[in-house]
């Protein structure tokens, strides 16, 4: 094969991989439980990891670059990850210098959505120069923002923390350390607690199929409207996506959501033109949007 660039993509469940060509195809996808990563040194075992996944498929001379992108803070040099509050041993790590000395390859580092939000404005075939928000339902409630065709990262590459805004009247503390953020209502994470307390009759992948009607779940569905509305009111953007786990799940009103964030944002306007696409993930879509980062980032630099 030819040149070949490492999409990895580090959720709060899943630790995928797989090899990028130059077109986007990608080969030897593999799925492992992100768990590897509860004890000992992150970056050796990521390392360690993908040695021997290019060892399995004898692709080392091949591979030109790897790109990771993960569920974090990711400073704004793209060098350290700052905080990652669903996951353990990815705080204040200077991340993608140390593996890129271990790997001998060029390593790109940024948060999890950035990748989702590329994948998704190429799939959707939207134009880079607008404005496009990607809200991502799944462990948490990721974010991302492009603005003319460039990813926006704020001061310190923190912007885009949507599931750490403060919700009125909560007293609950989330991962990360705050009390209220809206994260703590609007996640998978809360769709869990919801599932086993009201719904254990049912798998919680099912829990919209069998129980959809019920006011426990149309209150959880709008209140995933309140930081959607929130930021669309603040950007005004030409675009906003919509994915992620929960809002794939079988049964999830798409049109309850969707009419709850028009009641939010303000009229006339964004509100009157508002385009709002859904998008569906598969496993390799992280892998997909990183890999192909990683040879965008390489013929950049060439």
């Amino acid at each position: 094969m030819g040149n070949l660039t490492l999409g990895i993509d580090i959720g709060g469940t899943n630790f995928r991989i797989g090899a990028v060509d130059a077109e986007g195809n990608i080969s030897y996808f593999e799925k492992n439980s992100s768990r590897i990563f509860d004890e000992g040194d992150v970056v050796e075992i990521i390392h360690k990891e993908i040695e021997a996944y290019m060892e399995r498929y004898g692709i080392r001379d091949s591979v030109i670059a790897a790109a990771v992108g993960i569920p974090s803070i990711v400073s704004k040099d793209k060098k350290t990850i700052i905080s990652t509050p669903n996951l353990k041993g990815f705080n204040n790590i200077r991340f993608s210098d140390k593996l890129q000395e271990k790997l001998g390859l060029p390593v790109f580092l940024d948060r999890d959505v950035n990748f989702l939000l590329m994948n998704d404005m190429k799939k959707l075939k939207i134009d880079n120069n607008k404005t496009v928000l990607g809200f991502y339902v799944g462990t948490g409630f990721g974010n991302a923002i492009c603005i003319n065709g460039e990813l926006y990262a704020g001061k310190n590459g923190a912007a885009g923390e949507l599931g750490h805004i403060p919700f009125y009247e909560i007293d609950e503390e989330c991962t990360c350390g705050n009390i209220g953020c809206s994260e703590t209502r609007c996640s998978g994470k809360r769709l869990e607690f919801i599932a086993s307390k009201y719904f254990d009759d049912v798998a919680i992948r099912n829990v919209f199929k069998y129980h959809g009607n019920s006011p426990i779940l149309t209150k959880f569905v709008r209140d995933l409207a309140i930081p959607i509305a929130t930021e669309i009111n603040i950007l005004d953007p030409d675009y906003s996506i919509i994915a992620g786990g929960v809002v794939f799940m079988e049964g999830f009103p798409k049109d309850i959501l969707v009419q709850a964030i028009h009641e939010k944002v303000r009229k006339p306007y964004p509100e009157k033109n508002l385009e709002i696409l859904f998008s569906e993930h598969d496993q390799q879509s992280g892998i997909y949007g990183s890999g192909i980062f990683a040879h965008e980032k390489i013929k950049g630099i060439n």
